[in-house]
């Protein structure tokens, strides 16, 4: 694109008395208008978790006058299944004189005020999502006579899953020490004089949900303990979801017990269950944690991501769902 020279003064109040329309022509007494451009690059889903999903658009704009333009405004109407759902708009750009750039701009949707507006939710796998975009970027103040600003329109289309998910923690289960376990432990630890066999009782006690009296503090041991469970998620909508892994941590009564890293997955028509085989160590038996055996029951926090293939015309790779999940489990 060759670069707007400037025309002699009497040209130019001629051809801005002569351009009434407000939009920038293409060429001015033999001259080629230089033209801001803007496009969308990228529009795709970000990331998604059981409450809500986040979509982003790459938006580039072209500026090719030698000074900043300080302000460019972007307008944004969401429709899900031909119902408008919200706007939104923004003003905060700018865009460096003679150079390109691309904004990321993100949209968080929840899926409880989409549920809302959408009849039947239950029964649909996916949901149309369009947006009609609005760009508008202002012109130097050189050119403001003839536009004094340009404006892209732009519509797009997208399909989100549909879900309405339910998580719950089943089969929960600590494997009691064995005497040969504790006998270890006992050697690592700075009492090397304890016994045994009252150390496996006092575990085995704690574990069955009892009380014991404390021979020592079970966190005065660095004992590891395999801990099983099962993370079991159902999805209420036909939305196919295949999980493929699980990163995690897992909290009992706001205290960490584990964290880590498992592909051991049985995905069902609307239903995955997740495997969790791990151990803690038994410094990790503090005053909540003790409590929730006691009672056989806590509470539970399940933070952590999983990638999740969805149909192909939602996405074609897998998309990173993320977790932060809280309720209650029984112990056995």
């Amino acid at each position: 694109m060759k670069n707007f020279k400037p025309l002699s003064a009497i040209l130019f109040l001629l051809l801005i008395s002569s351009c009434k329309s407000g939009v920038l022509p293409d060429k001015i007494g033999g001259y080629k208008v230089p033209q801001p451009t803007a496009k969308i690059v990228n529009f795709d889903i970000d990331s998604i978790s059981l409450l809500d999903i986040t979509l982003l658009f790459d938006i580039e704009i072209y500026n090719p006058y030698p000074v900043k333009l300080t302000l460019s405004k972007i307008e944004s109407t969401f429709f899900v299944e031909n119902k408008q759902f919200f706007k939104t708009s923004s003003d905060k750009f700018s865009i460096k004189a003679k150079d390109k750039e691309t904004t990321r701009i993100f949209v968080n949707l929840k899926y409880l005020d989409i549920i809302n507006i959408v009849k039947d939710y239950t029964n649909k796998d996916s949901l149309e999502c369009v947006v009609d975009m609005l760009i508008v970027i202002p012109l130097p103040k050189s050119v403001s006579a003839i536009a004094e600003d340009l404006k892209f329109n732009f519509k797009l289309s997208k399909e989100i899953p549909a879900i309405k998910p339910e998580i719950n923690i089943a089969n929960f289960s600590v494997i009691k020490p064995s005497q040969k376990e504790i006998e270890a432990a006992i050697k690592n630890s700075a009492n090397k004089n304890l016994n045994v066999n009252t150390i496996t009782n006092m575990f085995g006690a704690i574990l069955d949900g009892k009380n014991p009296a404390k021979v020592i503090d079970p966190s005065d041991l660095d004992l590891k303990l395999k801990v099983n469970f099962d993370v079991v998620l159902k999805n209420k909508t036909k939305a196919e979801m295949l999980f493929q892994d699980l990163n995690y941590d897992f909290k009992v009564n706001d205290s960490k017990l584990v964290d880590g890293y498992t592909k051991d997955i049985k995905n069902n028509q609307g239903e995955s269950v997740i495997g969790i085989n791990n151990d803690f160590s038994s410094k990790a038996l503090g005053a909540s944690i003790l409590k929730a055996f006691n009672e056989s029951k806590g509470n539970y926090s399940l933070a952590g991501y999983s990638m999740v293939k969805f149909p192909d015309k939602i996405k074609k790779t897998p998309i990173r769902i993320n977790f932060n999940e809280k309720g209650t489990l029984s112990i056995k």
